[in-house]
C-alpha cells in the first residue's frame, strides 16, 4: 500500500502498474477471504484497480462496473452477519451516498449516470456495513466509510480538481483505499478467539453429572 501511494504521488507510471495491480493479491495472501460475498469483493477491486490504470472514459467506466460488482459482494456478506442499521448511522450514510450521486453526477458530464449509479451502490454498502454485530464489526463498518472517502477523492481528483492537485490527491485516494480494504477484510478473516475449555475432572462439581 505505501510503495503504490508514493508511485501514485511521484506520478511513476511504470512502478504504478506494479504496485497497483500487487495490492489486491497482497491483501488477499495476507487475510484470505472466507465467505464468496467477501471473495467476490476482493477479486473485482482487482479487476477495477486495474482497468483503473488507464485514463480513458472507457477504463473510467470498466473501472466503475468492477467496483460496483465488488461493492454488491461486500454488501451480500455484510449481510448474512447484521442486523438492522441503527438510524443515527444509515440516514447520514444514505444522505452522503444521494449528496455525492447529485454532486458529482452534475460534475461528471457524460459520465454522470455511471458515477449517480455507483454512488449509491457504495453507500447501499456502507449502510449495510452499519447493521454488522460482533467481533470487528466496528473495523469493517469504519471500512466501508473510508471507502467512500476514498471514491470522493476520486470524484474530486477526476472531475473537480485542478491538475496541479493530481498527485497529492492519488496519495490519499490511494492511503484511503488501501486502509479500507484492510479494516473490511481482517476482521473477517482472523480466526475466533475461543475461550479455555473447562477443565472437569475429580474436583468438578459437575463431573460424572448427566
Amino acid at each position: 500500500m505505501t510503495a503504490d501511494a508514493v508511485a501514485a504521488f511521484t506520478g511513476s507510471a511504470g512502478p504504478r502498474r506494479l504496485t497497483k495491480s500487487l495490492l489486491v493479491p497482497a491483501l488477499a495472501a495476507a487475510a484470505p477471504p472466507p465467505d464468496a460475498g467477501l471473495a467476490v469483493g476482493l477479486a473485482c477491486s482487482w479487476i477495477g484497480d486495474l482497468a483503473l490504470l488507464g485514463s480513458t472514459d472507457r477504463h473510467f467506466r470498466a473501472g466503475v462496473a468492477a467496483f460496483a460488482v465488488a461493492h454488491a459482494g461486500y454488501a451480500a456478506s455484510f449481510a448474512a452477519r447484521a442486523g438492522r442499521p441503527p438510524l443515527r448511522r444509515a440516514v447520514p450514510i444514505t444522505a452522503a451516498g444521494v449528496g455525492g450521486a447529485w454532486f458529482f453526477g452534475r460534475a461528471a458530464g457524460a459520465l454522470a449516470g455511471p458515477v449517480r449509479g455507483y454512488a449509491l451502490a457504495i453507500a447501499a454498502m456502507a449502510v449495510t456495513a452499519a447493521g454488522l454485530r460482533g467481533p470487528g464489526a466496528g473495523r469493517a463498518a469504519t471500512g466501508a466509510g473510508v471507502f467512500m472517502l476514498s471514491d470522493a477523492l476520486i470524484g474530486l481528483r477526476r472531475f473537480v480538481l485542478p491538475p496541479a492537485w493530481s498527485r497529492p490527491a492519488d496519495l490519499a485516494v490511494m492511503l484511503t483505499y488501501g486502509v479500507a480494504q484492510w479494516l473490511i477484510h481482517t476482521p473477517a478473516s482472523a480466526p475466533a478467539r475461543r475461550g479455555p475449555e473447562p477443565q472437569r475432572g475429580r474436583h468438578d462439581p459437575g463431573a460424572g453429572l448427566g
